[in-house]
């Protein structure tokens, strides 16, 4: 499912990226690695664009920046836990560093398309069954848990099993 973001949307995500990486580097924390492809700025921006449009999908709180951490949960739909993930290769798998780092109750994959302000939502997993159906791969920066893409579940049964779970 493609969602746009809106103007203010898009602008509110380069704050908080920016924002992000400048408040690190104020209490001297060190970035994650920048790479060839992107700058960390760029990967959080994106990855707050990736969050705005799961907010809006799905009409709930929009993202906030948080200093030190988010607790696994980027985003709340009632008192269900969301954590976006954000990838730029469309079709990428969901990926976490180990279960351990999977803390919200399911995770939503997001894609970059390529207009800057569309974000392609790819599908969602619980955490029960990204543990159940992860493998290991290496990247080359250690072994990860990946779920490849064609294993999540469409986005419209998240909004339906939790329409279910509100009005049952």
């Amino acid at each position: 499912m493609l969602v746009r973001l809106s103007k203010r949307d898009a602008h509110a995500s380069r704050l908080m990226g920016a924002d992000t990486v400048k408040l690190c580097e104020m209490q001297g924390f060190e970035p994650r690695l920048e790479n060839d492809k992107q700058s960390r700025v760029e990967a959080n921006i994106y990855g707050f664009k990736a969050e705005f449009a799961v907010a809006r999908l799905f009409d709930l709180d929009p993202p906030t920046v948080n200093v030190l951490t988010d607790g696994g949960a980027d985003l709340w739909f009632d008192e269900v836990s969301i954590d976006v993930k954000f990838t730029n290769s469309s079709g990428g798998p969901l990926i976490f560093d180990n279960i351990d780092k999977f803390k919200a109750q399911c995770a939503v994959l997001v894609y970059k398309t390529d207009d800057e302000n569309v974000m392609h939502i790819g599908g969602w997993m619980s955490r029960k069954e990204f543990s159940e159906t992860a493998r290991k791969h290496d990247f080359g920066y250690g072994e990860r848990l990946v779920v490849d893409s064609k294993n999540l579940r469409p986005v419209e049964t998240l909004w339906r099993k939790m329409m279910v779970t509100r009005y049952q």
